[in-house]
C-alpha cells in the first residue's frame, strides 16, 4: 500500500538526464569563465607567450649560431681540451690524491681553528658579563675588587690562547692557499673560455629568463602585468599632484632591448632607442610610456582601450610624429632637438616668425615683438596705389611673403589703406621734409647701378634679401621668406626713402631688425640706383588720393583695422592699446572634439588633427551664413601646416611634476631667450650657427671670403671682447669686402646674445685675466722658433698688428694681435691641437701631433702651450708689440725638424 500523500510514479522517476545536463552545463561554464578570464579578457597573455616564444627562438638561434662559430675556433678547441685535461689531472693520480689529503687536512684545520675561536668569545662573553657587575658594584658603592681580579683570570686565559688561535688561522689559511693554487690549473683555463664562450651564454641567459623548470621539462614563464608607478606626475583639477600609472610594457616587453627592430608591434623596438630611452632620458621603467605618447596607460583589456581609442578617452595614442609634440611638456628648450623632433622644432620657428603670437596669446610666447615694419611714417615710405594692391592681396606681389592674405574687397583694402595714411601722414610729411634726396643722385645711372649692384653682391645684403625670382637667404618653413625679397622694390617705394633708409635704418625706424652696413654717402647712392632699377610703378588708381583722404574712409578703415587685427603685426598710431583678435592657445592641444567648431564641413574626419589641419590649410572653411571667421589666408605649404600641427599639439592644459621635468634652470633660458633674439635679428642669414643657417655662404665660392661659423663661439670668444663687438663691431678681417653690420643692440639685447653662444657652449666662468708674469720666458722663446718661417710660418697667413702677410688678400687670416682680449686662453690650446675638430674644412693647418724633436723637448703639449703664451703676448701695449716684433726678428734662429 502506498504512503499517503507520495506519488510512486514520481518516486520512480529518474532526474539523472537533468543532473547530466546540469553538469555539462557547469563544466561548460567553468571552461567558459575561464577561457574569458584568460584569453578573451586578457589579450596581454596570449600576447607574453607569443613574445617569450619569439624571444627564446631568437636566442635559440643565436645560440646555436655561436655554438658553431666556437666549434670552429682553433682556440676554443685548444682551451677545452686542455680544461679537461686539468680538471682529469684533478680528479685522478697524485695530484687528485694530494688534493683530498689537502681538503681533510683544511677541514680539521677549520674545526680546531672554530673551536678555539669559540671559546675565546666565551671568554668574552664571560667579561662582558663581570665588566657589567663590576660597573654597577661601581654605581652602588659596594666592593667592586672580586670583579676586578676575576676579569684579570679571564684575561690571561684569552692571551694565552690568542697565539693558538692564530696558529691555527695562519694552519688553515696555508691549506686553503694551497688548495686555491692546485685548483688555479683549471680556473685560468675557464677564465679563458669565458671570454670566448660570453656571447654564446649571453643567450643562454635569455633563454633561461623567458622559461621556467620543472625537472626535466621547461615552460615559458608565466604572464604578468608590467607596471610602471610615476608617483607626483601629473596635478588634477584641485592642483594636487597625482601619480600616474603605465601597463605599457605588458604588452611591448621588447621596446628597450636591442634586437627587434625588425619585428612588428607590439614586439619591436622603439625606434632610435640609444637616443630616446637612456636612463638619463626617458628609461620607461622610470617615466613610462604615456608621458610621451599619451594613450590610457593602465588599460589591458585591449589594444583599443590601452591606445585610448575608445569614444570618451580625452588623450588617445599619438603615433609617429605627433608624439613630438609631447617634448614641450617636460622641455622648454626644445630648438636643440631638431634632429629628433624635426616637425616641432620648425613648428615652433614658424609660429614666431610669421605673427601667430600677433593674434594668439600662448603662455611662453607673450613677449615676442610685432613682426612687421612699422606702419607710423609709411606714407614716406610707400607708393600709395601699391599699397592699395598690397592689403587686397600682398601674395600677387611677393608669394614668399609673411604677410597673410585676409582676401578683402577693393573698397574694403582703400579703406585700410586710408586709415593707415591718414594715421602716418604727419610724421612721414615731416621724415620727407628732412631727408632730402641727394643731389647727386642721376636715375637710370647705368655705371653708378653697376656699382650699386656689385655692393649690394659684396657687402652682405644677399645674407637676408634675395634680389631675383626664387633668390632668397633666410627661409621660413618651405614657403615663406623671413626678409622681404627685393626685386620689384621701386614699385613700393622710391629713390628718397631708399637712399636714407639703407644710410640709417634707426633713423627712419628705431626698433628695426634691420642693420646699418655703415654706408658712406657715395655707397648708399650707388645701392640706391640699382635699387630703383628693380621693377617699375604700377597703374596708379583712379583718384588715389581723394580716396585716401575721404573721412568715410578713413573712420570705416579704422574699424576694419581693429577688426583685422593688423596692429598685431604693425605699429600703427592710435593702435598702441589694442589687444590681440584671436582666441588663446595656451591649452588649445586639450581641446576636445565638443570644443571645436567644424561648420557645416562634413567632408572632413571629427578628429583634432583634422581640424587644425584645415583650419590652416583654409582658415575661413569653416564659416558659415551666421558665423565669420577672421584668420587669414597664409598659404602655407602642407610641411609647415604639419610643423604647426605638432606645436599646437603640445599646447596642452598638462603640469608635469617638478621632479620630472628636464633643466629649466637660468642657463637653458637664456639659451632659450638669445636663440629667439638671434632669429629675429636673422644672424643665421650670414652665419652658421648650431650648425644651422650661414645661407649667404652659398654665394660664395671661396668660404674663407665668407661669415665665420658661430658654432662653439661662446667658447672661443672672452664675453667682455664679445659684448663691445656686438655693441660697435670692428673688422676683424679688413680685407674681405662683407660686412658685419652694426645692429644697434641695446644693453639687454647684447648680453642675451653672449648669454646665448655661452650657454650653448656650457661655459661657467666667462671672465678672463692674462697675468703676463706667469708665463714662462722659455715658452716665448720656443714659440718664436715655432711661428718662424723656419717652422710653422705663422705670419705667412696672419695679420700682425700693422704688418700685413704677402700674398693675395683672400689668403689672409685673422689679426693674431687681437687674441690677446678676444680669444679665450683654454680655447686657443683645442684649437692649436686639432683645428679641424673644432671647425672641419677649416684652411688652419693641423701641427699636431707632430711637432718638432727639438723644442721643448718634442712635447706637443708644452709646444702648444708655448704658442698660446706668445700669442696672448702680441696683443700688448703698443710699445710691447713692438718690441715682440723686433725680438722675433733678431732672436729667431733657423733650425730644422
Amino acid at each position: 500500500m502506498a504512503e499517503r500523500g507520495i506519488d510512486e510514479k514520481e518516486e520512480k522517476k529518474s532526474y539523472g538526464s537533468i543532473f547530466l545536463i546540469g553538469s555539462a552545463l557547469l563544466v561548460v561554464m567553468s571552461i567558459w569563465a575561464f577561457w574569458d578570464d584568460n584569453i578573451t579578457r586578457r589579450p596581454w597573455k596570449g600576447i607574453q607567450y607569443r613574445f617569450y616564444r619569439l624571444d627564446y627562438q631568437k636566442a635559440n638561434a643565436a645560440y646555436d649560431e655561436e655554438q658553431k662559430k666556437l666549434q670552429a675556433d682553433a682556440t676554443y678547441q685548444a682551451l677545452s681540451k686542455k680544461l679537461e685535461e686539468a680538471k682529469s689531472s684533478l680528479e685522478k693520480g697524485e695530484l687528485a690524491k694530494k688534493l683530498a689529503v689537502l681538503k681533510s687536512q683544511e677541514n680539521t684545520a677549520s674545526v680546531r681553528f672554530t673551536e678555539i675561536d669559540q671559546e675565546i668569545k666565551f671568554i668574552k662573553s664571560e667579561m662582558e658579563e663581570l665588566w657589567y657587575e663590576h660597573d654597577h658594584a661601581v654605581q652602588q658603592k659596594r666592593n667592586a675588587k672580586p670583579y676586578l681580579d676575576q676579569i684579570r683570570e679571564l684575561e690571561k686565559e684569552q692571551a694565552k690562547l690568542d697565539p693558538v688561535l692564530e696558529a691555527a688561522r695562519e694552519k688553515r689559511d696555508a691549506l686553503r692557499d694551497e688548495i686555491k693554487t692546485i685548483n688555479s690549473s683549471t680556473k685560468e683555463v675557464e677564465n679563458e673560455m669565458a671570454k670566448l664562450t660570453a656571447e654564446r651564454d649571453k643567450w643562454q641567459r635569455v633563454m633561461a629568463n623567458v622559461t621556467l623548470k620543472l625537472g626535466p621539462v621547461a615552460f615559458y614563464k608565466i604572464p604578468k602585468i608590467q607596471q610602471a608607478s610615476m608617483e607626483e606626475f601629473d596635478r588634477n583639477r584641485f592642483d594636487q599632484p597625482v601619480a600616474r600609472v603605465d601597463r605599457c610594457q605588458t604588452c611591448h616587453l621588447a621596446i628597450n632591448r636591442a634586437g627587434f627592430e625588425d619585428q612588428p608591434n607590439p614586439f619591436k623596438t622603439h625606434p632610435r632607442r640609444e637616443v630616446f630611452l637612456t636612463d638619463n632620458a626617458h628609461a620607461p621603467d622610470k617615466l613610462g610610456c604615456t608621458g610621451c605618447h599619451e594613450g590610457q596607460g593602465v588599460a589591458v583589456n585591449s589594444a583599443k582601450q590601452a591606445h585610448g581609442e575608445g569614444h570618451l578617452w580625452e588623450f588617445p595614442l599619438l603615433r609617429g610624429a605627433k608624439s613630438q609634440s609631447s617634448c614641450t611638456s617636460c622641455h622648454l628648450d626644445v630648438q636643440k632637438f631638431e634632429e629628433y623632433a624635426p616637425l616641432l622644432t620648425e613648428g615652433q620657428r614658424l609660429f614666431e616668425q610669421i605673427g601667430c603670437t600677433g593674434c594668439h596669446l600662448v603662455k611662453g610666447y607673450e613677449n615676442i615683438p610685432k613682426i612687421a615694419p612699422s606702419l607710423r611714417k609709411i606714407s614716406a615710405k610707400a607708393d600709395p596705389s601699391w599699397m592699395v594692391r598690397w592689403i587686397e592681396n600682398p601674395h600677387k606681389f611677393r608669394p614668399r611673403t609673411r604677410m597673410p592674405n585676409f582676401e578683402l574687397k577693393p573698397e574694403d583694402a582703400v579703406a585700410i589703406a586710408a586709415y593707415v595714411w591718414s594715421s602716418a601722414k604727419e610724421e612721414g610729411d615731416k621724415w620727407l621734409q628732412e631727408h632730402a634726396l641727394p643731389a647727386g643722385f642721376r636715375e637710370g645711372d647705368a655705371s653708378l647701378a653697376a656699382r650699386g649692384k656689385t655692393l649690394v653682391e659684396t657687402i652682405g645684403c644677399k645674407g637676408c634679401h634675395g634680389f631675383a625670382d626664387g633668390e632668397f637667404s633666410t627661409p621660413v618653413g618651405k614657403g615663406k621668406d623671413l626678409v622681404p625679397n627685393l626685386k620689384d622694390i621701386s614699385a613700393k617705394t622710391g629713390a628718397q626713402w631708399i637712399y636714407h633708409w639703407i644710410r640709417n635704418p634707426r633713423d627712419y625706424q628705431p626698433d628695426t631688425k634691420m642693420p646699418s652696413l655703415r654706408l658712406s654717402d657715395d655707397e648708399a647712392l650707388a645701392i640706391t640706383t640699382y635699387l630703383a632699377t628693380l621693377g617699375s610703378k604700377g597703374e596708379e588708381i583712379t583718384g588715389i588720393q581723394e580716396k585716401l583722404a575721404d573721412p568715410g574712409n578713413i573712420k570705416r578703415g579704422e574699424s576694419l583695422v581693429r577688426k583685422w587685427g593688423c596692429f598685431g603685426c604693425h605699429d600703427i598710431k592710435g593702435m598702441e592699446k589694442e589687444s590681440r583678435i584671436g582666441a588663446e592657445l595656451t591649452i588649445f592641444g586639450s581641446k576636445t572634439v565638443e570644443e571645436l567648431a567644424f561648420g557645416n564641413r562634413t567632408d572632413i574626419a571629427h578628429t583634432w588633427a583634422d581640424w587644425t589641419y584645415h583650419k590652416l590649410k583654409t582658415p575661413r572653411g569653416y564659416a558659415t551664413e551666421r558665423i565669420e571667421q577672421l584668420m587669414p589666408q597664409f598659404d602655407l605649404a602642407d610641411e609647415d601646416i604639419k610643423a604647426l600641427r605638432i606645436l599646437l599639439g603640445g599646447f596642452r592644459e598638462r603640469k608635469v611634476g617638478h621632479r620630472y621635468l628636464a633643466d629649466q634652470g637660468l642657463r637653458v633660458q637664456q639659451v632659450v631667450d638669445g636663440r629667439r633674439l638671434m632669429q629675429q635679428y636673422n644672424c643665421v642669414g650670414c652665419h652658421e650657427i648650431e650648425k644651422g643657417g650661414g645661407f649667404v655662404r652659398k654665394y660664395y665660392e671661396n668660404p674663407a671670403s665668407a661669415p665665420p661659423p658661430l658654432n662653439g663661439e661662446g667658447e672661443k670668444v672672452q664675453s667682455n671682447w664679445f659684448y663691445n663687438f656686438l655693441k660697435a663691431p670692428t673688422p676683424l678681417r679688413p680685407w674681405l669686402q662683407i660686412r658685419m653690420p652694426t645692429f644697434g643692440f641695446s644693453d639687454e639685447h647684447a648680453t642675451q646674445l653672449v648669454n646665448y653662444f655661452n650657454g650653448l657652449s656650457k661655459v661657467e666662468q666667462p671672465f678672463v685675466y692674462i697675468d703676463d708674469k706667469k708665463i714662462p720666458p722659455e715658452n716665448l722663446e720656443a714659440a718664436r722658433q715655432l711661428t718662424s718661417p723656419e717652422y710653422f710660418n705663422c705670419f705667412s697667413c696672419h695679420v700682425r698688428g700693422g704688418k700685413n702677410p704677402e700674398g693675395p688678400p683672400e689668403g689672409w687670416a685673422p689679426d693674431l694681435a687681437m687674441a690677446r682680449q678676444r680669444l679665450n686662453p683654454n680655447w686657443m690650446l683645442k684649437w692649436l691641437k686639432d683645428p679641424q675638430k673644432i671647425q672641419p674644412g677649416t684652411k688652419m693647418p693641423s701641427f699636431y701631433p707632430g711637432g718638432p724633436d727639438n723644442i721643448l723637448g718634442g712635447k706637443d703639449d708644452r709646444q702648444i702651450e708655448a704658442l698660446r703664451d706668445y700669442l696672448l703676448t702680441l696683443g700688448r701695449a703698443a710699445p710691447a708689440v713692438a718690441a715682440a716684433v723686433a725680438a722675433d726678428t733678431a732672436k729667431a734662429k733657423p733650425a730644422k725638424r
